[in-house]
């Protein structure tokens, strides 16, 4: 390696900042915001979703449906960047195996918030 692909390397691999918590939605937040939102698309529309998005269309079914076996954060995170959340996970306290997830800014949590009320609102 040359020193220039050497620097390129370097500056690619950027460090992992601290995530500020400040940002973080709950698993069970992120899960209710994606169930809602695939309820939102139309007939015939999820199979679709899932071809773009390359997500398994029977785990998504599951998912919208409340029918998941398990918690499955990855599933939730691939399913809230598809709808243009982009969301991180991140796991903490350190000693729990909950899953929260840390979205890029305060805008975006506000927008993520908002969604939320509304999509939980409508099903009282």
């Amino acid at each position: 390696m040359n020193e220039k692909e050497e620097v390129t390397s370097l500056v690619e691999a950027a460090p992992l900042p601290f995530p500020d918590l400040s940002l973080t939605v709950s698993y069970a937040d992120a899960l209710l915001y994606a169930q809602g939102r695939l309820k939102m698309l139309g007939s015939g529309e999820l199979k679709p979703f899932c071809e773009t998005h390359q997500l398994t269309y029977t785990n998504i079914v599951n998912l919208k449906n409340g029918k998941l076996k398990r918690e499955e954060p990855r599933l939730v995170q691939r399913v809230l960047v598809s709808l243009g959340i982009p969301a991180q996970q991140l796991r903490f306290p350190l000693t729990s195996k909950t899953t929260w997830f840390v979205l890029p800014d305060a805008e975006a949590l506000a927008s993520f918030q908002a969604q939320l009320h509304f999509l939980t609102a409508s099903k009282a």
